[in-house]
């Protein structure tokens, strides 16, 4: 394990799946404390300063964006960083952190999966590490490279054993040179695209060639393919069984660095009715950064901040309800941190205890369609939570921060659960 994981770990605490347990803020790796853990996805076109103070507003504190090649080496051995020096120091007067993804190949060398391209990408990826040293950027080793879309039309298929060895053979060049160059950087690994049967034999050729022997800091994901954010838990429990199946060390860290859920059928549509898209979009983004919370993963990714895909939280000028929604949360459990899970009769029901540090204690409660089915097969219903002694009128947020009221009665309320999380103070 090397010396900059070590580091990571100290900082962040110690943690058994799935709840935070230290203080963590000294560190680029956050420690579970809201909105420290919530980011969206930017692109070219959306990194500029309008769009930086637009996110701001929001109240997030990652933005992942690319950092392409082509576009720094236009020339061999020569590094044009100017572009991406102006949105690192626009990031940093907002106080963002940032997830820098190392894509892709470069006309200048061919395929990374071959010499000379693949020393050629180690080589870019040592000078970004050491040009933006300490500069709250954690880096990873491509996007999707599972894919055709991303990684090449070349062999039969993606998620292919090919495809895995070479991606493998990446990591194995670029980690070392990375962290030659400097020894404190922070790297993702991975970068899969969707949880499902091809993306995980994918992942299993990566282990059983030795991924998991690389000096990588962190497993990143990008759980499409699923329904329902609370599918996630079993996608996430499949992937750790890989790994501990090839032998590899379970307990690294994991970062959700990209999924959103679209208003029409692209990747990762959840179904359901149509006109009710928007509001099962809104549902979504707040239950994905829960459960990622409640599955031990420190940040979370939205995908994506603008774009005409469907997935957009800003689009010609205006904000969508999943932004509304995404900024009421913020607004309800800013400074708290997840403590725990409240065992509930349904496996799919869910209530999480936070909690912050001047002794202020909010429930979230929601409830999840079964796995892989859509949103508009969840049914309704109320249950009862054991909460304090005493009766009481306890204060309620809706998804969108409509305040109401709930009534406690021998220490025990009975809230309505639906696909829109609930807000309850307790105190």
């Amino acid at each position: 394990m090397n010396v900059s994981f070590l580091r990571v770990i100290a900082l962040w605490g110690l943690f058994s799946w799935p709840l935070f347990a230290a203080e963590a803020q000294s560190t680029i790796i956050p420690d579970g404390t809201i909105p420290y853990n919530m980011g969206v996805q930017l692109k070219g076109d959306t990194d500029g300063p309008d769009d930086l103070d637009r996110v701001q507003a929001l109240g997030v504190k990652w933005v992942r964006r690319g950092f392409i090649w082509e576009s720094i080496e236009k020339e061999k051995g020569v590094y044009d960083f100017s572009q991406y020096d102006r949105f690192i120091n626009d990031c940093e007067k907002r106080g963002f952190r940032v997830i820098g993804c190392m894509a892709f190949s470069n006309k200048l060398y061919g395929h990374v999966k071959d010499e000379p391209a693949r020393e050629a990408y180690a080589r870019f990826a040592a000078r970004l590490v050491e040009h933006y040293k300490g500069r709250n950027i954690i880096w990873e080793i491509w996007n999707e490279p599972n894919t055709m879309t991303f990684w090449g039309r070349h062999g039969k298929v993606g998620n292919s054993p090919q495809y895995a060895e070479e991606y493998t053979n990446l990591v194995r060049a670029t980690v070392p040179a990375m962290k030659a160059a400097n020894p404190d950087c922070v790297i993702l690994a991975g970068s899969v695209s969707n949880m499902w049967s091809e993306s995980y034999k994918w992942m299993s050729y990566c282990f059983a060639d030795g991924m998991l022997d690389i000096d990588w800091d962190i497993w990143s994901v990008h759980p499409y393919g699923v329904k329902a954010p609370e599918d996630y838990i079993e996608a996430y429990s499949h992937t750790r069984d890989l790994m501990k199946e090839a032998g590899g060390n379970t307990s690294r860290l994991w970062i959700n660095s990209e999924r959103g859920f679209p208003l029409g059928k692209a990747e990762g549509y959840a179904g359901g009715d149509p006109a009710l898209a928007k509001e099962y979009q809104a549902w979504h983004i707040v239950r994905q950064y829960l459960v990622d919370l409640l599955e031990g993963l420190p940040v979370t990714i939205w995908y994506e901040w603008g774009g005409k895909e469907g997935f957009a939280l800003y689009k010609d000028g205006e904000t969508s309800p999943a932004y509304d929604a995404c900024k009421n949360m913020v607004k309800e459990l800013s400074g708290y941190k997840l403590e725990s899970r409240i065992p509930l009769e349904r496996s799919r029901d869910f209530a999480l205890r936070f909690v912050n540090k001047e002794g202020g204690v909010k429930l979230v409660v929601w409830t999840a369609p079964e796995l892989m089915k859509s949103p508009d097969t969840i049914e309704p219903h109320t249950v009862k939570l054991s909460v304090a002694d005493g009766s009481a009128e306890l204060v309620t947020s809706d998804l969108y921060g409509k305040s109401g009221s709930i009534k406690m009665s021998g220490g025990v309320i009975e809230p309505l659960l639906t696909g829109a999380p609930l807000y309850i103070t307790l105190r």
